[in-house]
Order: structure tokens, then C-alpha cells, then sequence
């Protein structure tokens, strides 16, 4: 017993030497290191284990806990420090049934096994129970994840299989919204087929009632006019007749006169001036059926082939058409036989139901003489009035004889030169003076066309002196005067910009209001927009304007000046030319001015990389009667722009051509299915309008698809006989 007391005390857990009740009282690190598994990893128990080993020589095997016999109090520690909810299930068993046989033995255990093996026995002990804790948890850890493992592999399988049936759902949806396309796209061709039948049947049963109306007028018109014909030719050949008769009586009552031996010198000079005056008036009543069937030719000839002739404020043939006008514009222009000055001799004839026969021959230097002196007049009742001045015979045969020739002649010169172009009245003019006085009278220069060629301002101006009853003047093309040698560029644009609009504003204010249309093109830097200006000012009854230049494009306020001065204009046509200097000068605010300055326009053509579809819906909205429509070198239009252009217009619009301007099949579609009076639809495209670069192969082959895709839509009912597809060549 002495000896056991006399041992030094050891650590239950490592061994280490330490006093009495330390080992109960003071928490050593080795038991921080056993009492806390949860947070120490495997590893460090067996390193622990390890050491342990090295320093005790031979293992302690579990079995020699049954040949031990601890004390009581030993053993009580053990059980209070590894109690049975920490220890295995077998190490807590073996404990508790050998506890009576340890009792026994405790002495002699004692005395064999020292107290660093009980130690070594304990840690081997909380080993064991830590490795089965570990194996427990991690079986149920292993457990919970397999049990996840396996939710979670149901949970793909169900998100598998709903990917599957969203996939196919998506794969039916997209079917059916095919198929609906489909449908949608030959009800869309349906409907527009049967519209296309209905317009075709519309418009051939309102031309069926035109002709049938225009039938009626025609045979009622041509009743009329063979009535009135048939009177006039009547009246005209019963007074010839007596006119004839009268001549006949008068000719054998001078003959008498002339061979009678006893005849005074007067009497014989009277006779003369008889014989002049019947000859005289011979020819007059052959200018009087030579105007009376041109008349009747003109009017009937006018109704069945529209020549081009003059109208009846221009001084032609056309309309409230007399004698007297015709004579003033056959003889107003003769010329004396003897006279080198531009004085005209002039035939007055005043046709009345009193006296159908008075008539005066003078001269146009004679007619302030006749205010002082008197002059002879002759009639059909034989009556002679007294001259104060006299002529010879010969001399006023001869007079008679040119003027008759001449009559002839402008008669049949009138009747050519109004089919004369600008050029041809111009070379014309300077064969002789007979012809250059018909080919200088306003009636001619009805249309005025100048194109191709250099001009002056000065030619212009002298040309206005012919211009006073022009109603169309074309000016295309036209170019400034050559450049000096000496002369740079920059200096010859600034002294030849503006350089035609002096003499265009001397045309335009000779022309006034007779002038009607108006077409200026191709000429850069000569003529600028102010020529606009101009016409605002001077031609108040302008219908028709053309105008097109790529230095000086019109511009919002230039319009703004039209629409002001020119309000009945129906057509416009102010597309900027490309390659165009300024492409922001005409925007969509010159749309805009447009559609408010003229409503009631009909055709209009408008363009350039500035102008998109808000402007071109603004114009088709305020412009209802807009039945042509022409878009030059614009951006691209889609269905989005068809839709919006469409959406409050173009219901009157039958006529509609893309100049370079791409457009797309869908929107091609939209205009047909909309515009209701659409006849005719033309695209004139080329690859420089898609591409910058045009010899590129994949720009040539998406082209190519772009083209065919445009020509696959002539196959379609509506389209065939509408669209025209041109594509040029760059």
C-alpha cells in the first residue's frame, strides 16, 4: 500500500507527470485535443496514436482490459469521464460486466501495468469511440447526400422532361404560326386577287359608260356641227354666188365702158380702179373660203386626233375663232414689196350683216394719213367713193397680185410651223422674211424647248419678244459659256453661277400668266433655286414644275415662296439629283411644306437621303388626291414605313415608282394590299444603291437574291401585270 502511494501521480490521458488532483482539476491540452473529435480531423488522432507508440514499445491490445483489475476510483473516473453516451456500445458492455471481475483483481492489474498504460488504455479507448462516431456520422451523412443525390436526380429527370415537352410545344407553336402565315399569306393573295378582279370590273364597266356617254356627246356634237356645216356652207355659197354674179355684171358693165368711143378720161380712170377693185375682191373672197375651211378643218380634225394647235387666248385657231383674228394672223406681219424696215402692211376686213362687202387696202405707214385725208371704198351696190389721193392700174395689180401670193403662203407656213420644234422655228426664221414673220409671231411659240445646248442670257431675253403666249418651256441640260484658257476653275463657276436668270426672268414675265408648265434639269450652277423665286413672282397660273439640280436643291423657304405665289400647281416634281452638294437642304420640313402649300396636288415626286417616312406621311396625309408618287434615292422602305406612309393616304395613288430607292417585298406587298387603284408599281434599282462596294462578290450575290426575290413577286395575281422591275448596270 506504501508503495502505491509513494508513485508519482500521471496524467489519465497522455501520461505526463503532473501533482495530486491536477489531473481532475486543470484541463490539460492532450484532453482538449481528445475531448474535442468535432473539431479535429482524423488525422491529428493518429498522429497522436502514432507518437504514443513510438514511445511505449509494445501495444496494448483492447483484451487486457479484462485481465486488469483497476481500483474502484479509477475505474469511476473512466466511467465519469467516458460516460456510455460517448463510448461504443461494446467497450461500454465489457466495462460494465467485467466491472465485479476488475474489482477483484485491482491489486494485481495494478502491480503489473503501471499508470501510463492506463492512459494509453484510454486513449485507445476514445479512439475507437471516435472512429465509430466518424464512421456513424459519415454513414448517415453518406446516407443524407445519396437521399439528396437521388431527389436531385429526380428533379433533372422532371426538368428534363419538361425541357422536352416545352421543346416540342415550342416546335407545335412554331407549326402552327408557320401554317397560320401560310394561310394568312394566300388569304392576303385571295383578297387581293378578288379586289384586282373587282377594280378590273369597276373600271370596265365605268369605261363602258364613259364610251356610252362619250358616244352620245359624239353623235349629238357631230349633228350639231353637220347642222351649223351645212348652214354655213349654205349662206357661204349663195353669197358667192351673188358675189359672183355681181363681179360678172360689174366686169360686163366696164367692158361696156372701156369699149365705148365716147367715154370721158375720167370715166376711164374710174373704170380702172373698178377693174382693180373686183380683182381685189376676188382674192378677198378666196382668203374668206381658204379661212372658212380651215375653220371647219381645225374643229372637226381638233375632235378626232387633238392636233397641236393654238388656243383661242393665244390667238389661234381654236375655240371663238373669227375671220378677223385669222387675217391678223396671216397678214399682220406682210411686208411692204418696197419697204426694208419690220412695218407690216395690214388687210382690215369688217364682216357685218349690213355690209359684208366694204374692205380698205393701206399700208401700216399710211394709216396716220388717212386720219387727214379720205380713201376710196368699194362695196357690192356699185357705189364708188372718192380718194383724194390716186394710184395707177398697173401699180395696184401688182400690189394686189404680192399681197394675194403672200396671204397664200402664210396661210400654209402658219399651218406647218406650229408643229415646229424651238430649233426648227429658229432656222426657219432665217430663210427669208416671209418666213422669219410667221416664225416670229407669238402663236408659234406655244412651246418653247431648249436642251443639249450653251445659251445666253441675252439669247434669252431676245427670245422673250416671242414669248408672251407661251404655255410650256423646257430648259434641260443647258450649259454656261466655254472656259477661258487663262481662267481657273473656281473663277468660271463664280462669273458663270446664276448667269441664265436674268433671261429666264425676262421669259417668265413675257410669258405671265399664259404659262402653264414649267420643266428646269441638268443645269448646275447657271440656273439656281432663286429661278424659283422668280416664278413665284411672275407665273401665278403654273400648273406643272419640274425642277431638279444637284448643286442648288429647292429648299423649304424657296417652296414656301411657290406655294404662296403658285397655288394652282398639280404637279411637283423638285427631286434633288445625285450626286447631290447639298443632300441636307431637302428634308422632311420641304415635305411637310408641301403637303401644306398645295393639297390639291396630284403628282409629285420627291427624294434624297434626308427625306424618311414621317415626311412622306406627313405629304400623303394633307395631299388626298395624290395619284402619282415617285421616290428618288431615298433610304430603304420596310413594311414599319409602308405601313406608316399608307395609314392615312394614298387611297387615290395608281402610279408608283422607286427610282433607287431599295424597297422591300413585304412593303411592295403592303402598298398593293392598301393602295386599292394601284395600276402600275415600278422599282429601278442597281447595286449601288445597296452596296458601297459593287465589285465584291458577296455584294453581287445578295444582290442577285435581292432581285429575284423582286421578281418572284410578278408571279403573284395581283402583281403580274402591275410591277416592273429595271435593273441597271453601274
Amino acid at each position: 500500500m506504501s508503495t502505491s502511494t509513494e508513485l508519482p501521480l500521471h496524467c489519465l490521458t497522455c501520461g505526463e507527470a503532473c501533482g495530486f488532483g491536477e489531473h481532475l482539476s486543470s484541463v490539460r491540452s492532450c484532453q482538449k485535443l481528445c475531448l474535442t473529435p468535432r473539431r479535429s480531423s482524423e488525422g491529428g488522432l493518429m498522429s497522436l496514436y502514432a507518437q504514443r507508440e513510438n514511445e511505449i514499445d509494445r501495444p496494448l491490445r483492447l483484451e487486457l482490459l479484462d485481465a486488469l483489475s483497476l481500483a474502484r476510483p479509477l475505474r469511476k473516473i473512466l466511467i465519469q469521464r467516458d460516460s456510455p453516451s460517448s463510448l461504443s456500445p461494446v467497450l461500454a458492455v465489457a466495462m460494465s460486466s467485467r466491472a465485479a471481475e476488475a474489482e477483484a483483481d485491482t491489486g494485481h492489474a495494478v502491480a503489473q501495468l503501471g499508470v501510463p498504460w492506463l492512459g494509453r488504455l484510454a486513449l485507445e479507448a476514445r479512439l475507437q469511440q471516435l472512429a465509430l462516431e466518424v464512421q456513424e456520422r459519415v454513414s448517415f451523412k453518406l446516407e443524407t447526400l445519396q437521399d439528396e443525390v437521388q431527389q436531385r436526380s429526380a428533379e433533372v429527370r422532371r426538368a428534363r422532361r419538361e425541357s422536352e415537352r416545352m421543346h416540342r410545344e415550342k416546335r407545335q407553336a412554331e407549326e402552327r404560326a408557320a401554317k397560320l402565315e401560310r394561310q394568312g399569306g394566300i388569304s392576303m393573295e385571295m383578297l387581293a386577287s378578288l379586289r384586282y378582279e373587282l377594280r378590273e370590273r369597276d373600271e370596265q364597266l365605268q369605261r363602258k359608260q364613259q364610251e356610252v356617254c362619250e358616244l352620245d356627246r359624239f353623235v349629238q356634237d357631230t349633228a350639231l356641227q353637220e347642222a351649223s356645216a351645212k348652214i354655213r356652207l349654205q349662206h357661204f355659197i349663195e353669197d358667192l354666188l351673188e358675189r359672183a354674179e355681181r363681179a360678172e355684171t360689174q366686169l360686163q358693165n366696164l367692158y361696156e365702158d372701156v369699149t365705148s368711143p365716147h367715154r370721158h378720161l375720167a370715166g376711164s380712170r374710174a373704170s380702172g380702179y373698178q377693174v382693180q377693185r373686183v380683182c381685189l375682191q376676188m382674192n378677198t373672197y378666196w382668203t374668206e373660203a381658204a379661212g372658212l375651211y380651215l375653220v371647219l378643218h381645225q374643229s372637226s380634225f381638233r375632235k378626232i386626233s387633238a392636233p397641236r394647235t393654238l388656243s383661242a387666248g393665244s390667238g389661234g385657231c381654236e375655240g371663238n375663232w373669227d375671220r378677223r383674228q385669222y387675217q391678223h394672223v396671216l397678214c399682220g406681219a406682210v411686208e411692204g414689196p418696197d419697204s426694208g424696215s419690220e412695218s407690216p402692211w395690214m388687210i382690215q376686213h369688217t364682216h357685218t350683216d349690213a355690209d359684208s362687202d366694204n374692205w380698205t387696202l393701206y399700208t401700216a405707214e399710211s394709216q396716220d394719213d388717212t386720219q387727214h385725208t379720205g380713201y376710196r371704198t368699194y362695196s357690192s351696190t356699185g357705189t364708188t367713193h372718192t380718194h383724194t389721193h390716186t394710184h395707177t392700174h398697173s401699180h395696184t395689180h401688182s400690189e394686189s397680185a404680192v399681197c394675194s401670193e403672200r396671204l397664200r403662203l402664210k396661210a400654209a407656213l402658219f399651218c406647218v410651223y406650229t408643229y415646229l420644234d424651238t430649233c426648227s422655228l429658229l432656222t426657219a426664221a432665217e430663210v427669208c422674211k416671209d418666213w422669219r414673220s410667221v416664225a416670229r409671231h407669238p402663236a408659234v411659240w406655244i412651246r418653247v424647248t431648249l436642251e443639249n445646248a450653251r445659251v445666253s442670257s441675252k439669247f434669252l431675253m431676245t427670245l422673250s419678244q416671242w414669248c408672251c403666249q407661251t404655255q410650256s418651256l423646257v430648259l434641260h441640260n443647258l450649259k454656261p459659256r466655254s472656259r477661258g484658257k487663262k481662267e481657273s476653275k473656281d473663277e468660271y463657276l463664280r462669273s458663270t453661277r446664276g448667269g441664265l436668270e436674268a433671261g429666264l426672268e425676262a421669259v417668265l414675265k413675257s410669258a405671265g400668266r399664259s404659262l402653264v408648265a414649267l420643266r428646269v434639269s441638268h443645269c448646275p450652277n447657271i440656273l439656281t433655286d432663286r429661278s424659283l423665286w422668280v416664278v413665284s413672282c411672275h407665273c401665278r397660273a403654273l400648273q406643272s414644275l419640274t425642277y431638279r439640280s444637284a448643286s442648288d436643291p429647292a429648299g423649304k423657304e424657296v417652296i414656301w415662296a411657290l406655294g404662296a405665289g403658285c397655288r394652282n400647281i398639280t404637279m411637283l416634281r423638285i427631286a434633288p439629283l445625285q450626286p447631290c452638294l447639298q443632300p441636307d437642304r431637302f428634308s422632311n420640313r420641304c415635305l411637310q411644306t408641301i403637303g401644306r402649300c398645295w393639297p390639291n396636288l396630284c403628282r409629285a415626286g420627291v427624294g434624297g437621303a434626308s427625306c424618311g417616312a414621317q415626311g412622306l406621311a406627313s405629304l400623303v396625309r394633307n395631299c388626298v388626291n395624290l395619284c402619282e408618287l415617285e421616290l428618288h434615292h431615298m433610304n430603304e422602305l420596310n413594311q414599319e414605313a409602308a405601313a406608316e406612309i399608307c395609314r392615312d393616304g394614298l387611297q387615290q395613288l395608281h402610279t408608283l415608282r422607286f427610282i433607287s430607292t431599295p424597297v422591300t417585298t413585304r412593303a411592295i406587298l403592303h402598298f398593293s394590299s392598301v393602295c386599292v387603284s394601284l395600276k402600275y408599281v415600278l422599282v429601278q434599282l442597281s447595286i449601288s444603291d445597296y452596296f458601297e462596294d459593287a465589285d465584291n462578290e458577296e455584294a453581287k450575290r445578295l444582290f442577285e437574291e435581292i432581285v429575284n426575290n423582286l421578281q418572284a413577286l410578278r408571279k403573284r395575281p395581283a402583281l403580274s401585270d402591275v410591277l416592273q422591275i429595271r435593273v441597271e448596270k453601274s
